[in-house]
C-alpha cells in the first residue's frame, strides 16, 4: 500500500466526517489504521522515533518540514519507512565525513594539483 492510496483514504474519512456521516468516517479511518499497520512500508511515530533516536514530537516536526513522509490517518500519523531509512543513511554518512575529518592544506594542493590540466603545446609546423 503506497503512501498516495493511504493519503486518499484518509482525505475521505475527512469528508465523511464533514458530511455528518459518521459511520463511513469511522470505516475509513480504520482501514487506513489497518493497511499502514500491515504494509511493512508505514511505521507510526513511536517506531519512526525509537529508529531515528529522537523525540516522537521531532518525528512530527520532521514530517511537517518534509524531512520524513507520513500520512495522517485520522487518528494518528504514519511515516514511510523508507524516509525513515533515508535519514538514517544521511546520518551515517555525515558521521563518516566528520570521522574522516577536513583535508589538509596539504591534501588540498595535491588534489589541486591533479585536477589542473597543463596548458596545451602548440605545434610548429
Amino acid at each position: 500500500m503506497d503512501k498516495t492510496t493511504l493519503d486518499t483514504l484518509a482525505r475521505l474519512g475527512q469528508e465523511m466526517a464533514e458530511s455528518g456521516r459518521t459511520v463511513e468516517e469511522r470505516a475509513l479511518k480504520d482501514a487506513v489504521a489497518e493497511l499502514g499497520r500491515f504494509s511493512g512500508g508505514l511505521l507510526t511515530t513511536g517506531e519512526a522515533a525509537d529508529r531515528l533516536r529522537v523525540s516522537i514530537p521531532t518525528v512530527k516536526r520532521w514530517i511537517a518540514r518534509g524531512a520524513l513522509s507520513g500520512v495522517d490517518t485520522g487518528t494518528r500519523w504514519l511515516v514511510t519507512e523508507e524516509s525513515v531509512e533515508r535519514v538514517i543513511r544521511i546520518r551515517h554518512n555525515l558521521r563518516e565525513m566528520d570521522e574522516e575529518g577536513s583535508p589538509t592544506d596539504e591534501e588540498i594542493l595535491e588534489l589541486t594539483k591533479r585536477t589542473r590540466r597543463p596548458p596545451e603545446a602548440e605545434h610548429v609546423a
